[in-house]
């Protein structure tokens, strides 16, 4: 019966092992108020773990979804500016700029490579978390949380074949306007994706495990973001200084502080998640 008095998900995991094992000790001459006493103990210290497990895990839902929403932003608005900086403003001028100036092609070059990076982080973090949410929406049969991981392929898959057929033809007024508007709808597919993932995190129960992988891609695609606006700073103000002073890149600005708080409020809800991880291990303790 103390066993009621356990968690229900550590009854779950141990309730077997231990009514076996208080068999055998009851068996072996075990005093029934000292296992009892034991059992109780035991199980404050089970509550304890279980409520600072669900705390950390809530900050790291917080912290993950932060940094995946801003990471997301970040990476829209500087493929939009970065698509074409490797030619700006135009193929022979990028290459008389180039020999002046290196920093403004080197600077362009970090750019991309931060956008590797970020990618390849959020598919190594993707991974386990489809994998352990595909094992829980099948055991609890929440056939809701597979409808929403079908939400990114789809959208990309459909986008993506969208942009193929509008690649074929002659160039027109309605052809731009259509590629505009597929466009726009393709923004919206991401933010839709993206709140699809989004979804899943919050409402599927993660291991330990897979909570530390999502915090270690958190932290590089943090990290990434912040050489990114590095970069694109010293892309912005190499260019200008190759111009004589002179305006030009147009929306560098814009961009630029766009990109500066997406990194900002990455880097604050993973500082903020870690402080409080920290701050909580005394009171455990």
């Amino acid at each position: 019966m103390l066993l009621l008095a356990y968690p229900p998900s550590w009854r779950a995991r141990y309730g077997d092992e231990v009514e076996v094992l208080v068999r055998d000790l009851h068996q072996h001459g075990r005093q029934p108020v000292a296992m009892a006493f034991d059992l109780i103990r035991g199980a404050v210290t089970a509550w304890c773990r279980t409520r600072r497990g669900s705390a950390m895990s809530e900050r790291s839902r917080h912290a993950l979804i932060t940094v995946l929403w801003s990471w997301v932003a970040f990476a829209a608005t500087a493929a939009w500016f970065g698509h074409d900086l490797g030619i700006y403003p135009n193929r022979g001028a990028a290459r008389q700029i180039a020999l002046a100036h290196p920093v403004v092609p080197d600077a362009f070059h970090v750019l991309y490579a931060v956008g590797i990076v970020g990618v390849a982080a959020t598919v190594v973090a993707a991974v386990p978390f489809a994998v352990e949410a595909a094992r829980h929406a099948r055991a609890n049969r929440a056939n809701r949380t597979f409808a929403l991981m079908a939400v990114p392929p789809v959208t990309a898959a459909v986008w993506l074949g969208g942009v193929r057929l509008l690649g074929h033809g002659s160039d027109s007024t309605a052809r731009m306007t259509i590629a505009v508007i597929w466009l726009l709808l393709g923004l919206a597919g991401i933010a839709a994706s993206t709140q699809a993932v989004a979804r899943i995190v919050t409402t599927t129960e993660f291991a330990e495990r897979t909570w530390r992988i999502g915090a270690g891609a958190a932290a590089a695609v943090a990290a990434a973001m912040l050489v990114g606006t590095g970069a694109t700073i010293v892309w912005g103000l190499a260019y200008r200084a190759s111009q004589g002073g002179a305006s030009g890149a147009q929306g560098w600005l814009a961009v630029t502080a766009i990109l500066a708080v997406t990194t900002g409020r990455a880097v604050i809800a993973l500082a903020g998640s870690r402080r409080a991880a920290a701050s909580a291990e005394p009171a455990v303790a």
